[in-house]
């Protein structure tokens, strides 16, 4: 299908280009900026992830087949299928990875979780096709396909893991190798995690987050080794802290919202908050995806007279803010890792399954997350600030250190990791 003579330069990077969550942009931006260090002779084409024509095909209907595995390539092969013979020129490529804080997110409210499904049944409908067609035209004749699921391999998660197999798999087919990386496979849907299996195995590189994700991927029947290296938005370059003690601001909050709800922690969430505002410590919320949390902080805001920052900071502005506390306390992966690039010291804190506790672990820091929930949990909290705050600079130095260490690490392991796949620009021979 590709162009006879036309020169494979291409990188095609399927991530996040427009968001609301700080913490993807971030991530985007530092795997663009990581496939145009190790390609300088190509160029790196970032791709919308998760196309809402992709959205029509179900983990249960791949479920329902005596075939899974079987019923899933026919459809990457129909789809690969309907590609022109002759296709348009590709457009110029826009690498702008930009953040946009009117993106809404849809948690709990029942109009909007309506809606939600009526733009999955027009997709449905086929009235992305055109859209999705001319963007996997972009596939063919290109030299790499990297996939940055960013997480979204959550334990809940089945279309939208359905979504970036997808892409991956079309690639396969059209022989243009592959790489999945910065993926926590935390995935628990049974026909998900076969999928995944069948398509991760056939990946050119593989890249998981965290040991935990290793031990997933092998019990879903995963048979690659795959490379284990802490999340990708540790590459950010780090930004100057604030040094004058003066000009810092006491703790910012950064939980998530919806796991906390979900987990039937409110109100013990708010009894620590509460025992936190009496001992003086003034926190301050903030996300690195607000409209997912803003939802659940109404009592916050109102009824203790809290404030909240950083809705609308691109993710440079979102870190810049975050150097500017003594301590963050975040159950956010991204706020976690922004915070640390900031200078800011952190306590993470696990409310999902093993993201923090597998970054935290991956990267080599000292200070696990302490997970919500467990005997003592908000003692554990109140502790981990009270030692920050009688050795600050001690503390800081020690995350600093930790922290530049796994950035060296993950960015030479990386750069070893693509050269390895030998990619260099060649004459595509039409399929």
């Amino acid at each position: 299908m590709a162009n006879v003579g036309a020169t494979a330069r291409d990188i095609i990077l399927v991530t996040k280009t427009v968001t609301q969550n700080q913490g993807n942009q971030a991530l985007s931006v530092a795997w663009r900026d990581l496939l145009k260090q190790c390609y300088p002779d190509h160029a790196v084409r970032p791709v919308e992830r998760a196309p809402a024509y992709l959205k029509r095909y179900r983990a249960s209907t791949f479920a329902a087949a005596t075939d899974p595995v079987a019923a899933f390539d026919k459809v990457a092969q129909g789809l690969i299928a309907q590609l022109p013979r002759n296709p348009a020129p590709k457009p110029p490529i826009n690498d702008e990875i930009r953040h946009d804080a009117r993106i809404r997110q849809v948690v709990r409210f029942r109009r909007l979780r309506r809606l939600l499904s009526l733009r999955s049944r027009l997709a449905g409908l086929g009235l992305a096709k055109r859209a999705y067609l001319e963007r996997l035209a972009l596939f063919p004749g290109s030299a790499l396909v990297v996939v940055n699921p960013a997480g979204e391999f959550q334990s809940d998660a089945t279309d939208t893991a359905i979504a970036y197999l997808l892409d991956v798999r079309c690639a396969q087919l059209l022989g243009i190798p592959t790489a999945m990386v910065n993926l926590s496979f935390e995935v628990t849907d049974p026909t998900v995690r076969t999928l995944a299996a069948h398509v991760l195995d056939q990946c050119d590189l593989l890249e998981l987050r965290d040991s935990e994700s290793r031990t997933e991927y092998a019990a879903a029947g995963g048979r690659r080794s795959p490379l284990v290296l802490p999340d990708g938005a540790l590459l950010t370059p780090p930004s100057p802290p604030t040094t004058d003690p003066a000009q810092r601001l006491p703790m910012a909050l950064a939980i998530n919202g919806l796991q906390v709800h979900q987990a039937g922690l409110e109100d013990d969430w708010l009894a620590l908050l509460d025992r936190l505002i009496a001992s003086g410590h003034r926190p301050v919320l903030t996300s690195n995806e607000w409209s997912t949390d803003e939802p659940f902080w109404g009592p916050l805001l109102n009824d203790r007279q809290m404030t909240a920052v950083g809705q609308r900071a691109d993710y440079r502005e979102y870190m810049a803010l975050l150097g500017t506390f003594d301590v963050v306390v975040s159950s956010r992966l991204h706020t976690c890792v922004l915070a640390i690039l900031a200078g800011s010291v952190v306590v993470p804190v696990e409310s999902g399954t093993f993201k923090l506790t597998g970054f935290f672990r991956q990267a080599g820091f000292t200070s696990l997350p302490i997970r919500l929930g467990t005997e003592g949990w908000q003692d554990a909290i109140v502790n981990r600030i009270a030692e920050i705050r009688a050795d600050r600079d001690a503390a800081l130095a020690t995350q600093t250190a930790c922290r530049d260490a796994a950035r060296r690490h993950l960015q030479t392991s990386l750069h070893a990791a693509f050269a390895a796949l030998g990619i260099e620009a060649q004459s595509v021979v039409a399929k």
